[in-house]
This record gives C-alpha cells, structure tokens and sequence, in this order.
C-alpha cells in the first residue's frame, strides 16, 4: 500500500535578506509533518504575499487529489480573512484533506453539542451597529438557542465599533476575562470573534472554549495541545 502524501505550503514577502530563516520554518514544519506520521511531502513555497501572484498555491491545488493532508505555519497561510479560511477548511475537508498548522493546531468541526445543557455567551461585533440594532441581534441569537439548543444564554457581549482595528473590541475583551462563567460561545460568524485569521486563533486560543456559527452552522470545539510545542 502506497504512502499517504502530505502537502506543505508556505509563503514569504520575496525577501532574500534572510533565507535561512524561510528554510528552518520550512524543515520545521517537515518535521511536524513526519511526527503526525506523513513522511512523503511536497514542498509548495510562494515568494509573493500577492494571492494572484502565488503560482505555487495554484499548483498546490492543480494537484490536490495526490495529498491527504495540508500542512502550515498557521491559519493565516490559508487566508487572512476569518471566514473565508473556514469556507477554505470545509471545502478542503470535503476533498478529504486534513489540514494541520504548527502554530495553532487543527481546526476539526464536529457536530454541535444542541442537546446538552450549556451556559452559552453571545457576541456580536457589528460596525456602525447602534443600541437599537444590537437588541434585534440578541433577540436573533436568543430565539436560535431557544427553538435549536438547550442552551442558555448567560452573557451578552456586542461591539459597536466593528473589529476592522486591533483594541476597539472591549466587549471581547471582557468576555474573554469572564469566559469561565460560560460553557460555549455563540456569535453569527466566526469573522465576528476578528476578521484577522492570526488575530481569531490567538483569542481563541485565549477563551479556550468551543464556537458556534450560527451562519456558517459549524461548530469549533476547543481542545487543550492544539498548538505544537516548540
């Protein structure tokens, strides 16, 4: 029986100043990749940070029905943007590929837990959105728990201001600060939590509870580990 085949890909400003250091990133994640037991491995790296111009992204997936898994640094070398990374998850693990990062773990979505007794904490983040506006938000979110889960809800969090710049999101703030009086946390879309890919996972990283979209209807549990020791 053949080898089950790994992809790697990465990507890089272009810069030679420093070489070695794109190198090391790339044996580490060859490592990471032997580790979780796949020892045959393409190597696609972009010297562009351009999506139109990263041929090897393109090639990656000319090719994509030769590999198992997908392996990066992070999230962030899949996209940017929050929800189009997820989109990109799905439908990549719908190709039947498992996709791992080094940095922040695996995503794996599993059914939502609707049946079971939670403490859920809501949050919304909407740009320009005002008091008035924000209530229909939560009486949305309130009614979903209601006719769909046993949750309860036992914490409201909504920012204003949107999440377009880093440190207008105090609500978030404070839920991750009180994150232990909830079970789970529910929001409209993961891009809510921030649009950033790299800014999602460390607050993720941070509440260490699972998400519910209600949008993209996917639920991402938490599991302690999922980051790679250095």
């Amino acid at each position: 029986m053949d080898a089950e085949k790994a992809a790697i890909y990465h990507f890089t400003d272009g810069s030679e100043a420093r070489p070695i250091v794109v190198r090391k990133e790339i044996n580490r994640i060859m490592d990471f990749a032997c580790k979780a037991g796949f020892h045959e491995t393409d190597v696609f790296l972009d010297t562009s940070l351009r999506k139109c111009r990263q041929v090897k992204r393109q090639e990656f997936e000319e090719k994509i029905s030769s590999y198992k898994a997908l392996f990066l640094k992070d999230f962030y070398h899949l996209r940017k943007n929050t929800d189009i990374c997820m989109s990109e998850l799905v439908r990549l693990s719908r190709e039947g590929i498992k996709v791992f990062t080094l940095e922040d773990g695996a995503f794996k979505f599993i059914d939502a837990p609707f049946s079971e007794n939670l403490n859920a904490a809501a949050y919304y983040c909407g740009l320009g959105i005002t008091e008035h506006s924000s209530q229909l938000q939560f009486d949305i979110m309130d009614s979903f728990t209601k006719r769909k889960t046993g949750w309860r809800l036992t914490g409201w969090y909504a920012d204003l201001k949107g999440n377009k710049t880093d440190g207008n999101q105090k609500e978030l703030e404070r839920l991750v600060r009180e994150i232990g009086r909830h079970d789970i946390v529910l929001v409209q879309s993961f891009g809510h939590i921030h649009w950033r890919t790299s800014r999602f996972c460390k607050i993720r990283h941070l509440q260490k509870k699972g998400i519910y979209s209600m949008h993209e209807e996917i639920f991402l549990p938490y599991e302690e580990g999922g980051k790679q020791d250095e």
